[in-house]
């Protein structure tokens, strides 16, 4: 059975910041949101990140001293962390929020949902990725849906199944969304794989579409 986990992290010593004081639900650059789907486990992380706090122990006759740290935690940190971990090889499906991208280095990588072989039909986990998504949309703003298959089929059916995956999340994000959004669809069928398509497990891998 698969277990879902909602962690909450606070780094270092935290004071109050504009993400919690707000009154609106948009995270500031001072807050990550990380959702994480595995085949056995589902998890959720919230991370803030605030001044830190410089501890010295053991002080002649202070038994401890604090002062404010000059070193400032930063999310691109967190995230590279995160990265070192393994996170991108445990996930499958995976929602960053004011993250820098797991997987990909010429754009910030929003999302990532997975699809069964040979289907554009969105699964629980992924509709569940998208409705975060479109609690975090901002007005007005413009989405890149790149749609992409493993390599069964040919050049032609791939990029016409890429494309439909990539519509299948463009049509529910502005179907369930009440922002405004613009939203660009491409598919490149087989022609960006992950990793290889050597086995069945690598294939599934790269059924996927990625939100940026």
């Amino acid at each position: 059975m698969k277990r879902t986990v909602t962690t909450l992290f606070i780094l270092l010593l935290l004071t109050v910041s504009p993400w919690v004081a707000s009154s609106t639900k948009q995270p500031t650059q001072n807050a990550m949101y990380y959702y994480c789907n595995s085949l056995d486990m589902e998890f959720e992380q919230q991370v803030q990140i605030g001044q830190g706090r410089r501890v010295y122990l053991n002080q002649g006759a202070f038994p401890q001293i604090e002062d404010q740290a000059r070193y400032s935690a930063s999310v691109a940190f967190v995230a590279q962390q995160m990265h070192s971990a393994g996170i991108e090889e445990m996930c499958v499906e995976y929602l960053l929020n004011h993250a820098e991208s797991l997987s990909t280095q010429d754009s910030e990588l929003l999302a990532r949902v997975y699809f069964s072989f040979d289907r554009s039909e969105l699964t629980d986990s992924s509709r569940y990725v998208l409705a975060q998504i479109i609690e975090r949309l901002q007005h007005d703003q413009t989405l890149k849906v790149e749609g992409h298959t493993d390599n069964i089929g040919s050049d032609e059916y791939n990029f016409s199944l890429g494309l439909r995956r990539a519509q299948s999340v463009a049509d529910y994000l502005q179907q369930q969304s009440e922002q405004s959004m613009t939203i660009d669809t491409i598919s490149y069928g087989e022609k960006r794989p992950l990793i290889s398509n050597d086995t069945a497990q690598q294939r599934a891998k790269n059924r996927r579409v990625d939100i940026h």
